[in-house]
């Protein structure tokens, strides 16, 4: 596999929004590219119609694929001895004919006419799970969730339009002009109808500010006007302009404070999108060892179709030779050694299909479903050349790319915007609240509005102090604030320091694999050889003892199993550069991949370009 495509591999997303963190420490800059943007599902129009959950239908695929399998007849238990170069008949004379019987089955070969087989290269593979991945699809709606939550903490400052309708009465009692000492009371009744109208808006500096607009018409009973006011006027309206305004001086001021909420809940929002590049990491991770191991599992089959060849080679030639110097022993030793060797090839056949369906699995690909009877092998080659990768390049690259002390510093941010909050709670509350406005009298809301002019002109100053005694809480909040802002500290402290140790872990890895294929291929020359050897000696007609045969038969595991060595180191070794490339943050780059905004509406789709 080349180190990277051609190609880049380009997946779009619906409501895309680019991000980049970029922390400066005080020995280290760490940069954080989001590579990749979220499924902002939540962020549709709300009148949208959303197509209903049907758990029937997603199931469709999957129950149709299902219909194509085949049953498979399984070999009955045996319940005596089976042998493929022994005749279960016996001939006339009573003894068994001298004509071995063909091999027990073992199961579908791969690439067997109930299937088919597609070979794949990596890059499509993982492009297909760029495109269709539903683990990476659930990751996806976390950013939008949260894009959410940044918008409603926007909303805070937005304005607000408030009305209301009101109607009153007042009644009044007041001593009697004529005879006030006697105890003698008379009853004014008021009968207001008001409403009010207005925009209030809070500010970033912790106020609020709100205008508002007040008619009111009142009706007095009993009519006095000509008695005791002959100039006065019944009902009358008025007409109230207030501009009112409330602004913490202390505790609450200031656009860092009030803007807390926004900041937070936007760290938030990038530290979910980081962990949709996780997802996405794992997708492509576990791809990857999933493709390796299944490159090794086909070529284990091949080594033990290979093995169970040679076993039923020897057992033939025991057989031909059952009336020179070959007994029941040697015999049955074959007959052990072809059962066992059987068996491993049913299993290794079996991982094979397994492999292939985790990898249809991790794609969800609509065309690939899990349960349809497609066979996924692999079809590229392993690299086989020796990388090295010098420890300090490696670790300033995993410092500069690791998403997890992206997330960590937007975490300490975070901790340390809720410490300055804390920190200003401690203050006492005291606001200025000012307003100023103009009030109209008349006969008629004409009148009034008419008369609503400067000359009327009314206005308020004052201040509210608020000091709770102890401050308890306030102080508990802030100390809180700080051992939670010094704890994100210590966890990215911790973070480095695995970093680091991932890095070096994955190096290592890289390098022992590589030196493991080297002594499991010369492992194999040797066993090679020693098998070599024997049948050398075997085709010069030595004496076919059970010693002899027993050797014969082991030398053969040998072989076969530093081939599956080999293999296995090479997909270690495959699998290491993988895991290499991911400790250091830089495995989406390393198989090309990038991420790109689509417009809102599209489907999710993957592109190569």
């Amino acid at each position: 596999m080349p180190m990277f495509p051609k190609r880049p591999i380009v997946a779009a997303v619906r409501r895309a929004r680019a991000s980049a963190t970029t922390v400066t420490g005080k020995k280290t800059l760490t940069a954080l590219t989001l590579l990749a943007a979220a499924v902002a599902v939540g962020c549709h129009n709300y009148d949208e119609d959303y197509a209903p959950f049907n758990p029937r239908a997603m199931q469709a695929k999957e129950r149709q694929s299902a219909l194509d399998q085949p049953l498979t007849e399984p070999r009955p238990l045996p319940t005596t001895l089976q042998s493929p170069f022994m005749d279960t008949q016996a001939g006339d004379d009573g003894r068994p004919t001298n004509r071995p019987m063909l091999p027990p089955a073992t199961g579908p070969a791969i690439g067997a006419a109930a299937e088919g087989v597609v070979r794949m290269p990596l890059r499509e593979i993982i492009q297909r799970a760029v495109a269709n991945s539903s683990d990476v699809k659930v990751a996806g709606y976390q950013p939008a969730i949260d894009e959410t939550r940044v918008t409603e903490a926007e909303a805070r400052f937005d304005p607000t339009f408030f009305t209301n309708i009101q109607y009153s009465i007042d009644r009044v009692l007041a001593p009697t002009p004529d005879n006030p000492s006697v105890g003698t009371e008379s009853q004014t009744n008021f009968r207001t109808y008001s409403g009010q109208i207005g925009v209030r808006q809070d500010l970033e500096s912790g106020g609020r500010v709100e205008l508002r607009y007040e008619p009111r018409y009142t009706r007095r009973a009993p009519d006095f006007n000509q008695l005791a006011n002959p100039g006065a006027v019944n009902p009358f309206w008025t007409s109230d302009l207030t501009l009112q305004i409330t602004q913490p001086l202390l505790r609450d001021f200031g656009s860092d404070v009030n803007r807390a909420r926004i900041v937070i809940n936007r760290n938030n929002q990038k530290i979910s999108l980081l962990d949709f590049r996780d997802a996405l990491e794992k997708n492509v991770s576990d791809i990857e060892e999933a493709y390796w191991n299944l490159a090794q599992a086909e070529r284990e089959v091949r080594i033990f179709e290979e093995l169970l060849n040679r076993t039923l080679g020897t057992g033939q030639i025991l057989y031909n030779r059952r009336n020179q110097d070959v007994g029941r022993v040697q015999m049955s030793q074959a007959n052990s050694s072809i059962e066992q060797r059987r068996t491993a090839l049913i299993r290794s056949r079996a991982q094979v299909r397994n492999l292939s369906d985790q990898l249809k699995r991790l794609m969800n690909d609509p065309d690939l479903p899990v349960a349809g009877n497609t066979l996924i092998l692999a079809g590229d080659t392993p690299i086989e050349d020796q990388i090295q990768f010098p420890l300090e390049d490696q670790i300033n690259t995993a410092m500069e790319n690791r998403f997890e002390l992206g997330q960590q510093q937007l975490r300490a941010d975070n901790a340390a915007v809720a410490a300055d909050v804390a920190k200003n709670n401690l203050w006492p509350q005291l606001n200025f609240v000012g307003s100023v406005g103009t009030t109209g009298l008349g006969g008629s809301w004409t009148d009034a509005v008419q008369d609503d002019t400067w000359g009327h002109l009314e206005y308020t100053l004052g201040l509210q102090l608020e000091i709770p005694l102890g401050n308890r809480a306030a102080r508990a909040i802030w100390k809180r604030a700080q051992l939670q802002r010094l704890q994100a500290i210590e966890q990215y402290r911790a973070l480095v320091d695995q970093v680091s140790l991932d890095v070096k872990t994955a190096i290592r890895e890289v390098d022992t694999s590589y030196t493991e294929i080297a002594g499991f291929r010369a492992a194999r020359f040797a066993a090679a050889d020693a098998l070599a050897a024997v049948e050398e000696r075997e085709r010069a007609n030595e004496s076919l003892s059970p010693e002899f045969v027993n050797r014969k038969l082991d030398l053969q595991q040998q072989l076969a199993e530093s081939q599956r060595a080999e293999a296995q180191a090479v997909s270690r070794y495959q699998v290491a550069l993988s895991r290499l490339e991911r400790a250091k943050g830089t495995l989406l780059r390393y198989n090309n991949i990038i991420m790109e905004e689509a417009p809102l509406g599209t489907n999710i789709t993957a592109a190569a370009q």
